[in-house]
């Protein structure tokens, strides 16, 4: 490991702060820019993607595309000023490091890493809710509480849409009728131990497996899509294309909540991204490497949105994989995507069941058995009545994901970074704070 993740890793077991362990989950180990790309793409990319045909059906190519774009061009900015506030905060607190190694004239603690060495301000982890917690104070709770929300927001959506999908599944492949209710409870009963997990790292495995399913769901989709379209030999994909309705009157206003969640909170993985980055150089193009792979991701999902509306037309449904043409190719998609997204749950449940724990802590050694009890009831429950919630709106995914994007996604991604940056920021001109209270 980087000689600084070893310290700040010593400042965490020093402190033993529910705070800190917050913050520790939120580390991308790899250090490489290569690594760091990756991450944006596995951080942005997920199964919201599949919810974006049949917004742009409801929209209209002529709202969703600029939507689409506005939203990006918000979000490239808002992550811009978070990655402002990182070096602001970043060099302040290597100044304090090296003011307080000259003061004790101690050699030994310029830099130190033993055992004996104060923990410094720099082996402080910035994340997202740490810069909140030095911009707004106490008034950080409603950062930590949106982030939480937005988290268990995307949860609450994979628990409609794996149900969704394994009806349609088993049903195509042996004619049973079952009800979704069924599956919901299954998933429940998967994931409640699932987030009993404490160390992020034994979720890895999951991670790489879910993200080789969600590539092989994408490809097989667009496959599908054009093996769609070659089948209609009275017109070509520009034609299809061409035929599409420039707008939709009735409808057009909740794709802009899907617009916003297309981007599943990967806001929060932009701070510790740029900290994974090891070499200086490498540190001062992230911000630029950042808006380069994200506007390219969007490229791919107006692509893949315009394609497999053109192909499937007005039977699109919100989740795509449900308005795939039966077979055996389309099932096998459905039920990849299906144990994708059981694997992804835990990962995007963690951060916000950290919020949880950290509020509800009790002051107890983590050790404690009885406090790694309480921990898993209240983990339990806390997936039990998401598993509630989504029974009660199964039928209603895609006002579910454009309520969660417009009430939740848009404040975290578009409100909070620009305010902060006011208030973090040095020597910031009039026109960048009118911008930043503007947006």
């Amino acid at each position: 490991e980087h000689p600084d993740s070893q310290t700040s890793l010593k400042g965490l077991e020093d402190n033993e702060q529910v705070e800190d362990v917050e913050e520790l989950i939120d580390v991308v180990e790899g250090g490489s820019m290569t690594a760091a790309i990756f991450g944006i793409i596995k951080g942005t990319i997920g199964p919201a993607v599949l919810f974006l045909p049949r917004g742009f059906q409801m929209a209209g190519y002529a709202f969703a595309i600029p939507t689409m774009i506005l939203a990006t061009a918000s979000y490239i900015y808002s992550a811009n000023r978070l990655l402002e506030c990182w070096k602001v905060e970043k060099e302040r607190a290597t100044k304090i490091d090296e003011i307080r190694a000259l003061l004790l004239e101690s050699p030994k603690r310029y830099g130190a890493t033993g055992e004996e060495s104060r923990p410094s301000e720099g082996g402080k982890l910035l994340t997202y809710p740490e810069l909140a917690r030095r911009a707004f104070g106490s008034g950080a709770i409603f950062v930590q509480l949106g982030i939480a929300l937005m988290q268990f927001g995307v949860c609450l959506t994979y628990l409609i849409f794996v149900p969704q999908n394994l009806y349609e599944a088993i049903h195509e492949l042996l004619g049973w009728d079952v009800s979704k209710t069924v599956f919901l409870i299954t998933m429940v009963m998967i994931e409640v131990p699932l987030s009993w997990i404490r160390d992020i790292r034994r979720l890895t495995p999951f991670n790489v497996m879910a993200t080789l399913l969600i590539a092989y769901g994408l490809f097989s989709c667009l496959v599908l899509a054009f093996w769609e379209i070659e089948k209609d030999s009275e017109s070509t994909y520009f034609d299809r294309l061409a035929d599409l309705p420039a707008t939709n009157s009735d409808t057009w206003i909740l794709f802009i909540g899907t617009a916003f969640f297309a981007f599943e909170g990967c806001i929060t993985l932009i701070v510790p991204l740029q900290e994974a980055v090891f070499r200086e150089e490498d540190k001062k193009r992230f911000p630029s490497v950042n808006q380069t792979v994200t506007s390219s991701i969007v490229a791919f999902y107006i692509f893949f949105a315009l394609t497999c509306w053109a192909a499937f037309g007005t039977s699109i449904r919100t989740a795509l994989t449900a308005s795939l043409p039966p077979g055996p190719y389309a099932t096998s998609v459905q039920l990849a995507y299906s144990v994708a997204v059981i694997f992804t749950f835990p990962l995007q449940a963690f951060p916000a069941m950290e919020v949880v724990f950290h509020h509800s802590a009790s002051g107890a050694s983590k050790t404690d058995p009885s406090e790694h009890t309480k921990l898993n009831v209240q983990a339990s429950l806390v997936v039990c009545l998401l598993g509630i919630v989504a029974y009660l709106a199964i039928d209603y995914l895609g006002n579910v994901v454009s309520l969660l994007g417009s009430l939740v996604g848009i404040p975290i991604a578009l409100i909070f970074p620009p305010i902060m940056h006011n208030i973090l920021g040095r020597d910031l001109s009039t026109g960048t704070k009118v911008l930043n209270t503007f947006v």
